[in-house]
C-alpha cells in the first residue's frame, strides 16, 4: 500500500506566495505596459503632427494652422526646424519666387535633398522623413530617405507599408488656401524599440527581484514557523510519563489552539493512565485474597484425612474459584466500559422487554430465597437509543445485588416509568438498606460496606454507574419503600 508523503507547509506557504506574487507582478507589468504603449504611440503621433504643422509654418507663415496643435506637448519652435533642415529658407526662397529649376524634359527638377538632423541621431534620421508639394502636384521638397513619389494619399493619421516591408506613420496637412501640402512620416522601428526598452525596465526588477523575494519570503516564513519547531523540540524533550499541559501562553494566537487541544488530550490521558493504575492496584490487591483462599483450600483438599473433609475442602475450593471467575468477568467489563468514549452498538432498544427477560432469568435465584420478584412495566414507552446488552448488564447487576441483600421472604419490584424529561427505571427491596453517607462511595470500585455479610466484589454498583454514564443517564441511590431497604433509580433522558 502506497503511503502518502507528509508535506511541507512552509514550503507550500512559499510557493503560494511566490505564484501569488509573480502573478501580480505580471498583471501590473502588463497593465503599465499597456498603459506606457499608448502613451508611446501618442506622444510620438503628438510629435508627428506638431512637425508637421511646424513646417508648414515655415512653408507659409502668413497661414493661419488648419488643425489645432495636440496640447500634449508645445509645438517644435522654429529654429528647431531651420536647424534640422539648414537650406530649407533657401529653397523656400526659390520656391516662392517661382525660381525651381525645371529639366530638360519640361518636368519639375529632383528637388534639392537637404542635410541631416544634425542633433538627432543616425538612426533617428533614417525613421523620420518628410515631403513638400503645391497645389499641383509638384514635390518642391523631400527629405534624403523620403521617395519622390507620395509617400500617402491620405489626410492626417495614416499608415503604409514601403518595398522594404517597413511600415511607416504618416501625418499629412494642407494649407489654408491649399498652396502647400507637408506629409512627415516615421517609420514604427523607432517607436517598437522603445517599447521594447519599456517593456526590458518594467521586465528586468521582477526578473531580477523574484529570486530576492523568494529568498526574503522562505526567511519570513521559516521564521514565522519558529514556534512550532519550539513546541515540537518540547514534545520531544519530554520524558514518557510527563503529561504536564504545555504552556499556552507563549504560543501564537493561531497556534494556541492547537496547543490547548493537546493539553485536553494529555489531561485525557493522564485521567485514564492514572484510572487504569488504580485499578491495576486495586485489581492486584482484590485477586490476591481470593487465590489466596483457592490456594488453602487446595491444601487442605489434599490433607483431608476421610472423603468427608474433602468433599467440603472441594466445595469450599468451588465456591472460590467461583468467586475469582466473577471478580475476574467484572474487572474485564469494567475495564471495556470507557466513558470517553462513544457508546458503541446503538440501536433503538425496548426497556420493557429487555426487563421482562432479565427478570425471568434471575426469577429462579429470587424463588430459591423465597423472595418476591415483580416487574411492573408503564404501558406505551417509547424505544431508548442504547447498547442493549450494556442495558440488560445494567438491570441485571441491580436486579442480582436487590436479590442478595433481600433477606428470604423479602420483595423486590422493578418498575419502567415515564418521567418528567425521560425514563426511569426503578429497582426496590426491603432489605437493611445503604446508609445516606456511604450511598455514593458505594459507587466506588471495590468499595464495600463493612457491615455486609453476602459475598461480592465490590464492583457491580461502580458497572452499573459506568453504563449510566456512557447512556447520559443519571443513576442515585434513595431509601426503599416505608423506610427499609434501598431503590436505586436511573433516569434516561429525552
Amino acid at each position: 500500500m502506497r503511503t502518502q508523503s507528509p508535506h511541507s507547509l512552509s514550503r507550500r506557504l512559499l510557493v503560494g506566495l511566490v505564484v501569488v506574487s509573480f502573478v501580480y507582478w505580471a498583471v501590473v507589468a502588463w497593465l503599465t505596459v499597456r498603459d506606457s504603449v499608448a502613451e508611446v504611440y501618442e506622444l510620438f503621433d503628438v510629435h508627428l503632427a506638431q512637425t508637421a504643422l511646424a513646417l508648414l509654418r515655415v512653408v507659409d507663415p502668413d497661414d493661419t494652422d488648419p488643425v489645432m496643435i495636440p496640447e500634449r506637448a508645445a509645438a517644435p519652435a522654429l529654429e528647431i526646424i531651420l536647424n534640422q533642415w539648414p537650406h530649407l529658407p533657401e529653397r523656400l526662397s526659390q520656391t516662392r519666387s517661382g525660381k525651381a529649376t525645371q529639366g530638360a524634359s519640361g518636368t519639375v527638377a529632383a528637388p534639392v535633398v537637404t542635410g541631416s538632423i544634425r542633433f538627432m541621431q543616425q538612426e533617428y534620421e533614417k525613421s523620420l522623413r518628410y515631403q513638400v508639394w503645391n497645389g499641383e502636384g509638384v514635390l518642391l521638397l523631400r527629405s534624403a530617405n523620403a521617395p519622390a513619389t507620395p509617400m500617402t494619399l491620405q489626410e492626417a493619421y495614416s499608415e503604409t507599408t514601403d518595398p522594404q516591408d517597413r511600415t511607416w506613420r504618416h501625418y499629412a496637412v494642407w494649407d489654408q488656401d491649399r498652396h502647400f501640402r507637408i506629409v512627415v512620416s516615421e517609420a514604427y522601428d523607432l517607436r517598437n524599440r522603445l517599447v521594447r526598452t519599456i517593456v526590458w525596465h518594467l521586465a528586468s526588477p521582477l526578473a531580477l527581484g523574484l529570486p530576492v523575494l523568494i529568498v526574503l519570503l522562505w526567511f519570513s516564513i521559516n521564521r514565522g514557523l519558529n514556534p512550532l519547531g519550539v513546541l515540537t523540540r518540547e514534545i520531544l524533550r519530554r520524558k514518557p510519563d510527563n503529561l504536564v499541559p504545555l504552556d499556552a501562553s507563549s504560543a501564537p494566537r493561531e497556534v494556541r489552539p492547537m496547543v490547548l487541544a493537546l493539553n485536553e488530550l494529555l489531561l485525557r490521558v493522564s485521567h485514564a493512565i492514572e484510572g487504569e493504575r488504580r485499578f491495576t492496584s486495586n485489581a492486584a490487591h482484590e485477586l490476591r485474597t481470593p487465590l489466596a483462599a483457592i490456594q488453602a483450600q487446595l491444601h487442605a483438599v489434599r490433607r483431608a484425612d476421610n472423603a468427608e473433609e474433602r468433599k467440603q475442602g472441594l466445595e469450599q475450593l468451588q465456591r472460590g474459584v467461583e468467586r475469582s471467575t466473577r471478580l475476574v468477568g467484572q474487572l474485564l467489563t469494567l475495564a471495556r466500559l470507557d466513558p470517553d468514549q462513544p457508546l458503541p452498538d446503538s440501536n433503538q432498544v425496548n426497556l420493557g422487554e429487555l426487563a421482562e427477560a432479565v427478570c425471568a432469568e434471575l426469577a429462579p435465584l429470587a424463588l430459591q430465597r423465597e423472595q418476591t420478584l415483580e416487574l411492573a412495566v408503564e404501558p406505551d414507552l417509547p424505544l431508548l437509543p442504547g447498547n442493549a446488552d450494556m442495558l440488560a448488564m445494567l438491570l441485571s447487576n441491580l436486579v442480582d445485588n436487590a436479590i442478595r441483600y433481600t433477606p428470604s421472604g423479602g420483595r423486590i419490584d422493578v418498575a419502567l416509568s415515564h418521567y418528567l424529561f425521560g425514563l426511569m427505571i426503578e429497582v426496590s427491596d426491603d432489605g437493611p438498606g445503604i446508609p445516606a453517607s456511604q450511598r455514593e462511595r458505594v459507587f466506588e470500585r471495590f468499595y464495600r460496606i463493612a457491615s455486609q455479610d453476602q459475598p461480592g466484589t465490590g464492583l457491580g454498583l461502580a458497572i452499573c454507574r459506568r453504563i449510566a454514564d456512557l447512556h447520559k443517564a443519571r443513576m442515585t441511590l434513595t431509601e426503599g419503600a416505608n423506610q427499609r431497604g434501598v431503590t436505586a433509580s436511573v433516569f434516561f433522558s429525552g
